[in-house]
């Protein structure tokens, strides 16, 4: 069984890594997350892309990892090594890829979801076969897509109090708030601030950056705002949202 057609892609970014050479060298892979939903025992396909544009063919060879997550920090478990292992199931067509200077290359990744699947993301790695000069010296390098897997609607998020950080001199004005997802399910937390002044006006917004978080992860949300803020107190009104669920983070702060 297969994903229900078509699979709800929610985010598809590009995953660039710069690697220093004799001359420069650039790789890009994609997409770099595929957000999917669906059942245990269900099966997915996708293609990857590997973009070569150094002045050097380059080979790969294509290999998965289970993600989980300890102490809210993620890990990379070779495939496997879990009872229920994703990774383990992953059929790369083909399994080693040859990309000339210049150009691209694609490979197919098959994954099964075990029936009793605990984890909720897999990381498929190219990795280079061919060194390129680092520092002076050969040097070989990995680039990844991130596949997270919701399977149920246990979606949530607990937050700390809003820390708002003044502007000064050297750097403006700086919200953050410490996350967990607390849920059992992958979320991207994002959300929009308001500043308003002591005669209740809106003076300017801030949005806060996704914060992509698997079941556990810990993550800071952060926001700046950029403009210039006159002398005086602000209340700081804020709204967050985690797959369709709002979180509210409100607060004050007085600019000198």
């Amino acid at each position: 069984m297969s994903f229900s057609s078509p699979l709800r892609v929610l985010t598809l970014v590009s995953w660039a890594l710069l690697a220093a050479a004799a001359q420069a060298q650039s790789f890009t892979l994609s997409p770099a997350v595929v957000p999917l939903k669906g059942d245990f025992g269900q099966s997915t396909t996708q293609t990857l892309t590997l973009r070569n544009d150094s002045d050097m063919p380059m080979s790969f060879a294509l290999e998965a990892r289970d993600v989980v997550v300890r102490d809210g920090q993620r890990e990379f478990v070779e495939a496997g090594k879990l009872p229920e292992s994703v990774a383990a199931s992953a059929v790369f067509t083909p399994n080693r890829i040859d990309v000339p200077a210049n150009s691209n290359a694609s490979v197919s990744v098959l994954l099964t979801l075990p029936s009793n699947m605990k984890t909720r993301a897999v990381a498929a790695y190219f990795r280079s076969l061919t060194p390129v000069m680092q520092n002076g010296r050969p040097a070989l390098f990995s680039l990844g897509t991130l596949f997270t897997f919701t399977m149920s609607e246990r979606i949530g998020i607990t937050h700390e109090a809003l820390q708002i950080d003044p502007p000064s001199n050297s750097r403006t004005l700086r919200l953050h708030s410490s996350l967990l997802n607390s849920g059992d399910e992958p979320v991207v937390p994002a959300g929009m601030a308001v500043l308003i002044d002591s005669q209740n006006r809106m003076v300017g917004k801030a949005a806060f950056a996704p914060k992509r978080l698997l079941p556990g992860e810990k993550g800071v949300l952060e926001a700046s705002y950029p403009g210039e803020l006159p002398a005086g107190t602000y209340r700081v009104v804020s709204t967050i949202d985690a797959a369709g669920r709002a979180y509210s983070l409100n607060g004050s702060v007085v600019v000198p």
